[in-house]
């Protein structure tokens, strides 16, 4: 039975899901929900957090990489942050991109990719 505590095991799932990574994964979807999905939607999406070190996103059709990483590499616009803050690009190229998030004590790295239908 639930209580309105959490349970020792419940306490020890949250502790190996929520991670730096999918603390990234979180601010990354908030960023993508309207562009993934805008007037030329992917025809799907999936995102999982494969380590606490290590995001990765991958989608079909839809935004080109790089439009994609343009939304999502903080930019400073007068003082106005847009984007994830911290995420810095690495590298990318037509249907790959390596992004590295500097927003926790652990760094985190998120590889994008665009799949071809």
């Amino acid at each position: 039975m639930l209580t309105d505590e959490l349970s020792e095991q419940e306490r020890a799932l949250l502790e190996l899901t929520a991670t730096p990574a999918a603390t990234l994964l979180g601010a990354v979807s908030m960023i993508l929900r309207t562009t993934l999905f805008s007037e030329d939607p992917a025809a799907w999406v999936d995102m999982w957090a494969a380590r606490p070190d290590l995001a990765r996103l991958e989608w079909m059709d839809g935004p080109e990489l790089a439009d994609v990483v343009a939304h999502l590499a903080a930019k400073d616009y007068e003082g106005t942050i847009e984007g994830v803050p911290g995420l810095r690009v690495t590298s990318y190229d037509d249907h790959n991109a390596k992004l590295h998030w500097l927003g926790t004590t652990t760094p985190v790295t998120l590889h994008l990719t665009r799949q071809q239908s």
